[in-house]
């Protein structure tokens, strides 16, 4: 299996002394890397793996989903039973937490520590705005990723629908993959929606945020483009494959960003425990429902300023800042008031390079200075 995950090569120790030094230098390397493994990495390359095997699938997804920490029974029995799916959700979850860190960047809370733990999956301490939009970014990218996946073919389980075929037309094309975009909600769902054991307050935060999730993934579904190869002699065209593509997941994340922005803050209503808008002290009336397409949360973000391991901050400190922005990632908000450092630095580096026949290159020698603002 590790021939597997290293590209198919084999690695064979010479006999001797050489041998047992490979060894323990080996053995010296795979402890000290094993702290910091993540399993649901592991989970993705090792299941890619076994899946083009029919007979390893079964004792190597048993195997694998047998390790990975996180997952409740009913997730270790659909990783059991479609490890190739599971390979695309691992997919996802990289693809959720890299875009949640750039589309955050600027803030305070900028996803730090979001995906860096062993379990699969994560988990936010606070039910806050913060954890709404981490339910929602990584139910679109599992989405996404099994959309894009099933789309290549890759899940022996999802089959092109019987209308996913367009009509035919007077243009001279014909249309290849699959466009079968639901097969990964339903599946997003039955995996993601697993972890809500609890029918609490916070447990209907996190599947309303996950619907919100999945929903804004096919939305984009308005955004899919055509894109098509041509055949035919030298070029000519006379015959087109075309096939419908999905965007850029990084669209899902800005729409998301923007609900992240307009998140309403809910509370439990009794006697059906049904989320609604909590409204000011002054107004007595009962908050309405909110929209499916809206985030929720249920208690005010802190500060995120200092680090604090119960919110899950990691604190502003040493964060670099705009020293002209009025916005959150201007130094007067990031730094929370504590100022800031400038750190300049001159870097000489070659420039304006000539060529001179024959055969000879001579450069300049620029001086570029920086200067970096740095929170206290």
């Amino acid at each position: 299996m590790l021939a597997c995950v290293r590209a198919g090569r084999e690695v064979r120790a010479p006999d001797g002394h050489t041998a047992q030094r490979s060894v323990q230098h080996s053995a010296q390397r795979a402890r000290s890397s094993q702290r910091n493994f993540d399993w649901w990495i592991v989970l993705f390359f090792v299941l890619l793996c076994v899946r083009s095997s029919r007979s390893g699938v079964s004792l190597g997804a048993h195997l694998v989903c047998a390790r990975v920490a996180g997952l409740t029974d009913k997730q270790r029995n659909m990783c059991r039973a479609t490890p190739a799916a599971i390979a695309a959700v691992g997919d996802g979850l990289r693809m959720a937490y890299a875009e949640c860190r750039q589309q955050l960047s600027g803030h305070r809370w900028n996803c730090s520590g979001v995906g860096d733990g062993n379990d699969f999956g994560h988990v936010m301490p606070l039910a806050t705005k913060e954890a709404a939009f981490t339910y929602a970014i990584t139910s679109a990218g599992v989405t996404h990723a099994l959309s894009a996946a099933c789309a290549r073919g890759d899940l022996p389980a999802c089959g092109c629908a019987a209308n996913s075929r367009r009509r035919p037309s007077t243009e001279q094309f014909q249309w290849g993959g699959c466009g079968e975009a639901a097969y990964g909600a339903r599946f997003a769902r039955r995996f993601l929606d697993a972890r809500e054991l609890d029918a609490d307050a916070r447990g209907r935060m996190n599947l309303h945020n996950n619907r919100v999730g999945r929903k804004v993934s096919e939305m984009v579904k308005d955004l899919v483009r055509r894109e098509c190869k041509c055949h035919g002699v030298s070029g000519s065209c006379a015959m087109r494959t075309c096939w419908r593509a999905l965007p850029q997941y990084k669209a899902v994340a800005t729409a998301l960003r923007e609900k992240y922005r307009k998140a309403k803050l809910v509370a439990p209503q009794p006697p059906q425990s049904h989320l609604v808008i909590r409204r000011s002290k002054q107004t007595m009336a009962v908050g309405r429902q909110p929209r499916k397409s809206e985030l929720v949360y249920l208690e005010p973000s802190p500060s995120y300023c200092e680090p604090d391991a119960v919110s899950g901050s990691l604190g502003t400190h040493g964060r670099v800042c705009n020293r002209t922005s009025r916005g959150e990632d201007g130094c007067e908000t990031l730094c929370c008031g504590r100022g800031y450092n400038t750190v300049r630095a001159v870097k000489a580096t070659q420039c304006r390079c000539r060529f001179h026949w024959c055969c000879r290159v001579s450069c300049e020698t620029c001086v570029v200075r920086t200067e970096t603002h740095v929170c206290k």
